[in-house]
Order: C-alpha cells, then structure tokens, then sequence
C-alpha cells in the first residue's frame, strides 16, 4: 500500500503557470483542465516505475493548489453538488446542505468496521463530517447528517490545518488510508482540498460519499482520491 505515492503527492508536483487569485473561474478551469492532463502523464510514469515523485520539488503554485482556489470560487455560488443551491457559502449563506463555509467534524478514529480490504494493518482514518446534503430518513448516521447544530459537543469545528493534523495524527498512528465520510463530505471540499496541501503523509485518500457530486467536484476529486 506504501509502495507509490498517493494521487494527491503526484499534484503537488504539477506546475501551474498563473497568478491563482487573479485569474478568472473560467481562466482556472481552462488551467485546470491541461494541467489534469499533464497530471495523468506523470501518474502513469510513476506507476510504470519510471519516475519517482519523491525526488521531485514540489510546484508553487500547484495542480493542487489551483483545485483548492476553484473549491472556494465555487463556493460563493455553491455547485458541490447537484443541488447546485447556487448560494454564496463564503458570504456566510447556508444550502441544502445547512452549512455556511464552515467546516464540522463529529469523530476520527481508526475504524475497523469497513470491508477487509480498505484496512490494512492499522484500520481506515476515518473522518465523520457532520451534515449532508440529503435527508434520508433511514441514516444509519442521523445524529450526525441531521440531527445536530453547531453548538453539539459532538460537532468540532475545523480548519485546513486542523483537518491537515487530524489526518496526520491517523496515518502515523497506523491508519491504512484516511476515509472522509459523514455524514457527507461533499460539502465539505474546499476544507478537504485546502487540507491536503498542508498534509506531509504519504497516504491513500478515500471518498466515502453519497456520490450526489456535480461535475465540477468530481472533476477536482478525480485527480487525488485513490479509492471510490
């Protein structure tokens, strides 16, 4: 499982050529676009065993970095999901996902309940957000999904740093790969994507979703998760 990089180690490693804060949405994911491509070369490189991504620099600013700057764009008309709620997020404004731009997390622990291969020797990292974009009412993880607030001792506030450490904390500890579930972490993109950037593990990344993603989040989701 150690023995090549995680897809997110490879981004940093793609050069973007512009100035991510100036560009225009449109600009960036015409950047983003080539760049995925030159994204895919390198990744079968490096899984061919013809390049190791260990002994390059990595890029400033980066595919991943431009992924990150087009997750906080697309939340001031928020399209992380087909719900495409279209609310400016960042403003303070909340979808159906009754999040604002800010992130909550219930639990992280290495959990041993998921299928035999996602476990490893130390159990998958996994990262419960809270909230979600649908309201099933059969959740097996109400509690967290729907039934919670801001103000619930279960419900921690995090930043990109805080997350950044918490899936630090896991993959030292043991963790086979860290697992973003929920709830649902669709809604919590820019924080997950932002995260990975101050994130120095080696780790695979699970996406462990409902999957009512738009084209656009899978279109940033493509290029770092290792397992669907």
């Amino acid at each position: 499982m150690d023995e090549k990089p995680a897809k997110f180690m490879v981004c940093k490693r793609i050069p973007v050529k512009a100035n991510l804060r100036e560009a225009s949405e449109e600009e960036l994911w015409k950047l983003h676009d080539s760049a995925s491509k030159e994204f895919h070369t390198l990744l079968a490189k490096v899984r061919e065993g013809k390049v190791d991504v260990k002994l390059m620099p990595e890029a400033s600013p980066s595919l991943l970095e431009l992924k990150a700057e087009l997750s906080k764009r697309m939340l001031e008309h928020c399209c992380f999901c087909e719900h495409r709620c279209g609310v400016n997020r960042m403003a303070g404004e909340r979808g159906r996902c009754r999040l604002d731009y800010r992130t909550y997390v219930a639990s992280w622990f290495h959990h041993w309940g998921e299928e035999a291969p996602l476990l490893g020797r130390g159990g998958s990292g996994t990262i419960f957000f809270n909230s979600c974009n649908f309201r099933c009412v059969f959740c097996q993880n109400y509690d967290i999904s729907q039934e919670w607030s801001p103000q619930w001792s279960r419900a921690s506030q995090v930043d990109a740093r805080k997350l950044a450490k918490i899936e630090a904390a896991l993959r030292l500890d043991g963790a086979a790969n860290i697992n973003f579930v929920g709830g649902d972490p669709t809604p919590n993109l820019h924080t997950i994507l932002e995260s990975l950037l101050y994130l120095e593990e080696n780790v695979p990344l699970l996406w462990n979703s409902n999957m009512y993603c738009s084209i656009e989040t899978m279109k940033l989701l493509a290029d770092i998760i290792d397992i669907w």
